[in-house]
């Protein structure tokens, strides 16, 4: 929410463009040669209709369709540059402008207007018919493009009320002080003045910063610095009215309005205080779509690439397998597996494994989804159910009817495809016929695993191990204990204690096992270091076999 400045700016400077200065006189001053001062105001509110319109159907056709969000990341960082590249070179511009007829155009609109008898209906087509010219003759309207394409349709919806705001900030500057405010605009609007080259270099830098995803980096480190307030602010105001509504639970527990806002059925009377650090990711509820019916097919038939990781369970006399290629875009499989209704998940920004039963702690069942929220870059998800709040990476409600309980853990195996089919050749594999329409073969956070950044940067730093190895993590009466994955030896058989019971750790055939007395199974799940030791900073074991 942080490029709300960018967007207000893009409104302002497409008022500022060459090509429509010149038709600002006709739209506005033109009106007043009767004595209806508010004919201004009529034409700038369709206009700004129009804007609003067109920017939001295009916004819901680039969901409809299920474009990948970091294609649109790519796309808008493009477009950006784009607009700083016509803002050093605006003779450019001017051709493609000149070429496609807008001037043209506008002249028609105007014209076709004027024939209309009524006055209001007059300033309404007018303003209605303006807009997507405003849009398509200034190319600074890239910029909201670029910021609303990736962003859920919430936060788009913010963006172009920014922009519009930018947009009729200057417009209404203009309505009320005729010509002689446009003459004193010229020096923003002259194609070779500093002004003009300082946002191009701006937009250029910005455009670089979308494009290449580091845009996400630079606005967490000023963040972390206090140097961007927007999120606080908007907090602060909308906590205001909450506590004035008396809706918190307590004083000491304040619900992020974007949560409060997307989950109207979460009985917010009951919250953990540490909901008031969930963060939004980007997407919204459900913008990672959940996939709730699952189709499979056979392991021949799977495109899935060897070294793909995958969560395998057992399901019967054969195994369902979860590629990592699917669930990076959708983070949540609902399904049935041997019986048992369960939820297969994982968080990409914290590499966290894991899969639960879907039974409520009331006994009722329920599909789960993906809030599109965080708490230490770990995924919220949300049972459709009650809408109660769930941490992924420890199970426990965070906020709602199911406050202060927990869910099952599903024991099951990670491995590679190669493995799959070397060894489990009759498995069923997750199909990609998902329903949406998304790039398996591209993995949206390549590199982050291998990579020391964090697209959200969590609050504890723990060094004893790399930040993003994988651990191999379960409890035992309620202590956390976790493991380095990779310490773990191919046929070796591992022993150690916790909480006064004796557990065996063994690893065969790249299939991890963990016992506790009288060899009873204790099911275990996978996460970076990172994420498992910021969850658990206190009364949690680590137990590493290399140093044993």
């Amino acid at each position: 929410m942080e490029l709300l400045l960018l967007a207000f700016l893009a409104g302002a400077l497409t008022v500022l463009s060459p090509c429509v200065l010149p038709v600002l006189p006709v739209v506005l001053a033109g009106s007043t040669n009767t004595k209806d001062r508010k004919a201004p105001f009529f034409i700038i509110g369709s206009l700004l209709l129009s804007v609003f319109a067109f920017t939001m159907l295009l916004k819901g056709s680039t969901t409809l369709i299920g474009v990948p969000t970091s294609f649109w990341l790519a796309f808008s960082g493009i477009l950006v540059i784009a607009v700083g590249f016509s803002f050093l070179f605006p003779e450019s511009w001017d051709k493609i402008a000149l070429k496609i007829g807008l001037g043209s155009l506008s002249t028609k609109i105007n014209k076709s207007a004027s024939e209309t008898k009524s006055p209001r209906i007059k300033q309404v087509l007018l303003g209605l018919s303006l807009g997507p010219i405003f849009t398509s003759c200034s190319p600074t309207y890239g910029i909201i493009l670029a910021t609303i394409l990736p962003a859920s349709l919430l936060q788009g919806t913010i963006y172009i009320v920014f922009y519009i705001l930018g947009l009729s900030f200057v417009l209404l500057l203009i309505a009320i002080g005729g010509q002689s405010v446009i003459r004193r605009l010229g020096w923003a609007a002259k194609p070779s003045g500093s002004f003009r080259k300082g946002m191009a270099i701006l937009l250029i830098v910005t455009g670089l910063l979308i494009a290449t995803g580091f845009i996400k980096t630079v606005e967490t480190w000023l963040v972390d610095r206090g140097f961007l307030g927007l999120s606080s602010l908007e907090e602060n105001f909308t906590g205001s009215f909450d506590k004035r509504d008396n809706k918190t639970t307590n004083s000491e527990v304040t619900i992020p309005s974007h949560l409060r806002s997307a989950f109207s059925k979460t009985d917010w009377k009951k919250a953990d205080p540490s909901i008031s650090s969930v963060i939004s990711g980007g997407p919204g509820k459900d913008g990672i779509p959940s996939i709730d019916d699952p189709k499979f097919v056979s392991v021949k038939d799977s495109p899935e690439q060897g070294a793909v990781q995958v969560i395998v369970l057992e399901d019967g006399n054969s195994h369902k397998v979860y590629p990592y290629s699917i669930l990076n875009w959708h983070e949540i499989v609902n399904d049935t597996v041997n019986g048992v209704a369960v939820a297969v998940t994982f968080c990409p920004l914290c590499g966290s494994a894991i899969v639960f039963d879907r039974t409520l702690p009331d006994g009722s069942k329920s599909t789960f989804g993906v809030s599109g929220s965080l708490l230490e870059s770990n995924m919220i998800m949300y049972d459709r159910e009650t809408e109660t709040l769930w941490q992924q990476s420890t199970g426990l409600a965070l906020a709602g009817k199911h406050l202060d309980t927990k869910l099952d853990l599903v024991s099951f195996q990670l491995l590679t495809m190669k493995e799959v089919r070397e060894r489990l050749p009759n498995a069923a594999v997750l199909s990609r016929d998902t329903n949406h329409r998304r790039d398996y073969d591209d993995n949206p956070y390549a590199g982050y695993e291998t990579s020391e950044s964090f697209y959200f940067s969590p609050s504890i730093t723990d060094s004893r191990y790399p930040a993003k190895a994988i651990f191999v993590a379960f409890s035992v009466n309620e202590k956390p204990v976790a493991m380095p994955f990779l310490s773990l030896k191919n046929g070796e058989s591992y022993q150690t204690t916790v909480h006064s019971q004796d557990i065996t750790v063994k690893k065969k055939d790249g299939e991890v096992f963990i016992e506790g007395p009288g060899n009873v199974p204790i099911p275990f799940y996978f996460e970076m270091w990172f994420s498992w030791a910021t969850q658990n900073t206190q009364n949690a074991v680590v137990f590493n076999p290399s140093k044993q």
